[in-house]
């Protein structure tokens, strides 16, 4: 009769070792991984990203039909120039941060395949499905961190991209961690607190790849998106760590101990809730 042993076991930092800082986050190794995984998971991971930035794009324009009309008034007045009145600004700002927040369980879903990635785990398109079971928690903390980096924006932009950096890591606390939004964002925050320099180094140099992705006719996106996934997914795992659960199902009868066994790793979990 076959038994199912399920082990766990933990890969990279923990809440409580991020909230005192004692993490290892140097900005050039993260990034060199970072491309190497990137590299590896290229031809799976990319469909993923692409569905994702395509649903967005649509829930973008979508918004600004709603809004406007038409979602040419906006492009229009931005590239142009002119015409650039209150009411388009708002659209615009409204249309980015509903396509934001609808978005969430697919930015969930894309997010958990480079987790995946940082551990070592090979993924395919079809999981970016698997961020639909966090749908309404997903939502919510996207609505609260829209917010947050909202309200931060309207006071000086620095502050909005300040806060967009220090709360990255919030959605997939939740995801993961399973805790609540509220002590996502709490945890997310101070930990980049504790590692402000690598953190903002490592972002200035993709914002950095962004701008050249952009340069050249957005045909850089088709790797830099993916790459910025897995750079985020490996700081998250040095920060919090990421729990792994592997289930062995030995193939031989009771009479063969010494036969091998099948083993499956499943998706990362992890309830470590230390309470800062």
């Amino acid at each position: 009769m076959k038994e199912t042993i399920k082990k766990d076991f933990h890969v990279g930092g923990s809440i409580e070792k991020a909230m005192t800082g004692n993490v290892d986050l140097q900005p050039i190794a993260v990034l060199q991984e970072a491309f190497k995984i990137t590299a590896k998971n290229f031809t799976k991971f990319l469909p993923a990203v692409i569905c994702l930035f395509i649903a967005q794009t649509a829930l973008l324009l979508l918004s600004l039909k709603v809004q406007l009309g038409n979602p040419n008034v906006f492009f229009d007045a931005f590239i142009t120039g002119k015409g650039f009145t209150a009411e388009i600004l708002k659209a615009g700002f409204m249309a980015n941060f509903w396509s934001d927040v609808l978005i969430a369980p697919l930015y969930v879903g894309v997010s958990l395949m480079a987790l995946n990635h940082s551990v070592g785990l090979p993924t395919k398109p079809s999981q970016i499905v698997k961020g639909f079971s966090f749908t309404l928690v997903s939502i919510i903390t996207m609505l609260l961190i829209s917010s947050i980096q909202g309200i931060g924006s309207s006071i000086f932009p620095l502050i909005g991209l300040f806060l967009t950096m220090a709360l990255s890591m919030a959605i997939l606390l939740v995801c993961e961690k399973r805790i609540t939004p509220i002590k996502a964002i709490q945890y997310s925050f101070m930990a980049t607190i504790r590692k402000v320099m690598p953190m903002t180094a490592i972002y200035l140099i993709m914002l950095i790849f962004f701008f050249m992705s952009i340069a050249t006719a957005g045909i850089g996106l088709i790797w830099t998106l993916p790459f910025f996934f897995n750079v985020k997914a490996i700081i998250y795992r040095n920060m919090f760590g990421i729990t792994l659960q592997v289930t062995s199902v030995p193939n031989a009868d009771d009479d063969k101990p010494e036969s091998k066994s099948d083993t499956n790793v499943s998706e990362p979990i992890n309830n470590d809730t230390f309470n800062a």
